[in-house]
């Protein structure tokens, strides 16, 4: 069996190949995080050793070989400095006394000795006689120097109850129900607590009590020794408890420019005003894209719209084409963005696809991953934006009694001039403290060897874009209810090739590009079929309409209920069933049960019928113009004297020019 070891804070470990470190040991738990990310865990005390006992954890030989195992004497680098000074000045004493008398044990020949030997190790408080004595039969026992004198620190204290056991239970109930909950109770709460329970339990009153009771100080004792971690997790969150349990990580280096970038939205300190109206609407989103190399900043989005995949192409496509512009910029080879929802779309992954980007994600809520993001964005919210009129500050304990509102004054346009113009002519132009050289310069010279490739706005936007699967009909495709139109799509329709990929460029909704389905690198461009509704449009502001949209409709149909249109047409068809029915009816009675009946014609009305016939053709005849004739029936086409009474002569009038 492997030997175990006391698990200590520090403490490296292996559980299947993935590496950890102890970060707290108490309370029969043992907390524990990964080397890499440091996510945290926890495991009993007694499943560590079992663990270790069965081999499925092994502890770093770095660590075996300045750490003790379990049981035996504590090593060197286990002691601090008085418990090695103290361990080793009994050590000579034992040691002399064993080299220099016949019986080490004899309290005689020790008083003798020891004098002379503390004269020689310069020791000013030496021992007694009994104490060397028994310092020798714990050598003899041990059979060495180090199991004899190892650390009784763990044996130290009084570890009696200092109060009765219905005290003891109240205050660990008291800090569990009081003061470990996110609601903001302090120590002086649990006393309270302590103090209502035994009001309860006819055990105090005002005027005394028969038991012992903590002090504020005693419990401040018991909180302080609890695990940070389960504190700040009960009192403040997951997440928050994971951020004061996490070192700050390794450093991320780059070893070029643009090998590896950072992508990350901030919401800016700063309300801004509207153009047109000069109310206020609210603070503006920032998505910011910098070098990892040379802390240059490679692409900028500012806008009103929040974290989505708009503004995420949006900076994306400004990274792109910044070098058209004489701008730090270019394709990068690693991308970093969190696990924002604003970086999980399609449109994104594609055009990374696209351009051979790889993309490395940062764990949830994790700064660590994108620190120099991060640290921009705080430079950038010191140095600028808290300067500007209108700013909210960082919390509302900075903010004081400056109204935010009332004092704003900026627009987005001018908020988007500032902001570059600082990047540009400010931070770009410092020296950056933990690169000792300012980003546009250290970009320079890390760009001045080679020719990056420069992409010009219209072909960037032709494939940052959505791409969508749609079918033609009529020579048009609809995606998100909006409709597109292309001359060249109804051919593709005629040639049977309906099936095709709408790219959609969410920044303007007003056109599409149509991937030509047999023909590649052929886009066809269609054209909304309604153009004053999305020019200009965001797929955002689309979205945001349709649901608009959508409750005004849900709203009519409370209303007048959600089978209000079936209902109504199932009304209209009873009530046409009942006035069918109801003029049979009538009919019948009219009619006596034998139905509507042809009149008879007397025997001369076919002969009465073709001469009245005759005379109307010779009146129409004589009024028509000269270049036009009447197209006469047939002589030899007799009505039927069966149904003359209901026959109607057809004439065709035409022309003879």
């Amino acid at each position: 069996m492997s030997q175990t070891y006391t698990p200590k804070t520090g403490m490296r470990f292996v559980i299947h190949g993935c590496e950890f470190e102890i970060t707290y040991v108490a309370h029969g738990w043992v907390r524990y995080a990964a080397t890499i990310g440091g996510k945290p865990y926890r495991i009993p005390y007694e499943r560590f050793m079992e663990m270790q006992g069965s081999s499925s954890l092994l502890i770093q030989p770095q660590d075996t070989a300045r750490l003790s195992a379990d049981g035996h004497a504590l090593k060197i680098s286990e002691l601090s400095d008085a418990e090695a000074r103290a361990t080793i000045r009994r050590a000579r004493y034992v040691e002399a006394a064993i080299a220099q008398l016949t019986h080490p044990r004899s309290i005689k020949q020790l008083t003798a000795l020891i004098p002379t030997l503390a004269s020689q190790l310069e020791d000013e408080t030496p021992p007694s006689s009994r104490t060397v004595c028994l310092w020798v039969k714990k050598y003899f026992d041990a059979g060495r120097i180090g199991e004899a004198f190892v650390s009784q620190k763990h044996k130290r204290g009084n570890r009696t109850l200092h109060f009765s056991p219905t005290i003891e239970i109240l205050i660990t109930e008291g800090i569990q129900q009081v003061y470990l909950q996110p609601e903001r109770r302090d120590c002086k709460d649990v006393l309270v607590f302590i103090v209502g329970k035994l009001a309860e339990q006819g055990m105090l009153t005002k005027e005394a009590t028969s038991l012992r009771l903590p002090t504020l100080r005693t419990i401040q004792r018991r909180v302080k020794a609890l695990d940070p971690y389960v504190v700040a997790r009960a009192r403040h969150g997951k997440e928050a408890a994971e951020r004061i349990a996490r070192a700050a990580g390794r450093q991320i280096i780059s070893p070029r420019s643009m090998f590896l970038v950072q992508i990350d939205t901030h919401y800016l300190d700063i309300t801004l005003l509207d153009p047109d109206t000069g109310e206020v609407i609210g603070r503006p989103f920032l998505v910011c894209i910098i070098d990892v190399y040379t802390r240059a900043v490679v692409g900028v989005d500012i806008s009103m719209l929040p974290p989505s995949a708009t503004t995420t192409l949006a900076a994306v496509k400004d990274m792109l084409t910044r070098l058209a512009r004489g701008l730090p910029g270019g394709i990068p080879v690693k991308i970093i963005p969190d696990n924002g929802v604003e970086f999980k779309n399609s449109a994104f992954v594609r055009l990374c696809g696209r351009l051979g980007i790889i993309i490395n994600p940062a764990e949830v809520r994790d700064p660590n991953d994108k620190p120099h993001i991060e640290s921009f964005f705080r430079t950038l919210t010191y140095f600028l934006v808290q300067k500007c009129a209108g700013t909210t500050f960082s919390n509302p304990g900075a903010r004081g009694d400056y109204d935010s509102h009332r004092k704003a004054a900026l627009i987005l346009e001018k908020l988007i001039e500032y902001i570059n113009e600082w990047i540009d002519n400010v931070y770009h132009q410092t020296i950056h403290s933990r690169s000792g050289r300012a980003p546009i310069l250290a970009w320079k010279d890390a760009t001045q060897n080679w020719e990056a490739p420069i992409f010009e706005a219209g072909e960037i936007d032709a494939i940052a874009r959505r791409p969508e699967t749609r079918t033609i009909h009529r020579g048009r495709v609809v995606v998100d209810h909006i409709e597109y139109f292309s001359h060249a799509l109804a051919t593709l329709e005629a040639l049977k090739e309906t099936r095709v990929t709408v790219l959609v460029n969410e920044l303007d909704l007003h056109e599409v590009y149509i991937e030509h389905p047999s023909e590649r690198g052929v886009l066809i461009r269609a054209e909304s079929t309604n153009p004053d509704y999305t020019h200009g449009l965001t797929w955002y502001e689309h979205q945001e309409s349709q649901r608009i949209k959508a409750a005004i409709t849900e709203s009519d149909r409370q209303r007048l209920g959600h089978y209000c249109d079936l209902l109504a047409r199932w009304t209209l068809f009873q009530k046409i069933q009942a006035d069918s029915a109801l003029a049979r009816r009538q009919i019948a009675r009219l009619t006596n049960g034998k139905g509507r009946q042809q009149p008879q014609l007397p025997e001369n009305a076919v002969e009465t019928l073709s001469h009245s016939t005759l005379a109307l053709q010779q009146t129409i005849t004589a009024a028509l113009p000269e270049h036009l004739a009447l197209q006469l029936p047939s002589p030899s086409e007799d009505l039927p004297s069966a149904a003359a009474g209901n026959a109607v002569t057809t004439y065709e009038v035409i022309d003879l020019e």
